[in-house]
């Protein structure tokens, strides 16, 4: 219903009453689940709540800034630049070739430092390449757009992995299982809520709403990192024994704080 909300919001106003109905249905739905969630909990410490919720957060937010935008700039070229779909995604390919060159870097500073540090870097990182987006117009060089797409990548790259590891680590191994299902649904509504909220922004006026997602995606990075500091203080995720019934701590390098989906896992 919130995605559906967004995403005819651009076409049929904010105003409508089935955009509305829709905006206002969540949290009904939201509303109607704190009894259940309240009896659910009772048994976790705050502290063991608080890194799965924090992880998840982020990464709905490190989703909605990356997708959202990301939909927008293919939009950007190809409509306003007048770019060929192939064109499109060779103007993008900065942006990718940076995150998968960083990605090797990120995983050797979480190993290094813990998680904390590579998901408030990368969260800063982000913001500022997201941010500048800005000066993005009609004739605006395509070099002055490779700056803030590297930036960008390089910082989600940083961030992404980090926050796997740290929302692994918090919560024992019998519910990693659990705490990785969280974190991935919140990134999927992240990337849906981002492509519908940014693509009514841009509807009618590509360029003003370009710029307007520009900002509400760095102020979400910038939030972002806020929550880390919040979720994940220092010594914290990094150096729980909660998932070890030896009391030793797992690295947060090690695969074995990757979700069971993800390839290193497997």
């Amino acid at each position: 219903a919130l995605v559906g909300g967004l995403n005819e919001a651009g076409t049929r106003g904010w105003t409508d009453p089935m955009v509305l109905t829709c905006l206002t249905l969540p949290v009904a739905i939201a509303a109607l689940g704190v009894p259940l969630r309240r009896r659910t909990a009772r048994s976790a410490t705050a502290k063991g709540r608080r890194g799965p919720a924090g992880g998840a957060a982020v990464g709905l937010l490190l989703n909605v800034g990356f997708y959202g935008l990301l939909y927008l700039a293919t939009l950007y070229f190809q409509r306003l630049r007048g770019y060929r779909p192939l064109e499109a995604g060779l103007a993008l390919l900065p942006m990718f070739v940076v995150m998968a060159a960083s990605s090797f870097l990120a995983g050797r500073l979480a190993a290094r430092t813990g998680p904390r540090l590579p998901m408030i870097a990368g969260l800063v990182a982000g913001a500022v390449g997201l941010a500048g987006w800005l000066p993005a117009g009609p004739h605006t060089p395509y070099p002055l757009l490779i700056a803030p797409m590297a930036i960008s990548g390089a910082g989600t790259s940083f961030a992404v992995p980090a926050v796997t590891a740290a929302v692994m680590e918090s919560v024992p191994k019998e519910r990693g299982g659990t705490a990785a299902a969280l974190l991935n649904a919140a990134r999927q509504l992240g990337s849906a809520l981002g492509v519908a909220l940014f693509g009514s922004l841009a509807a009618s006026r590509l360029v003003p709403g370009l710029h307007a997602s520009a900002v509400l995606a760095a102020a979400g990075y910038l939030l972002g990192a806020v929550v880390v500091l919040a979720a994940f203080p220092r010594g914290g995720a990094a150096s729980t024994d909660v998932g070890r019934p030896d009391g030793a701590g797992e690295h947060p390098g090690r695969a074995d704080a990757l979700p069971c989906g993800s390839p290193s896992r497997r």
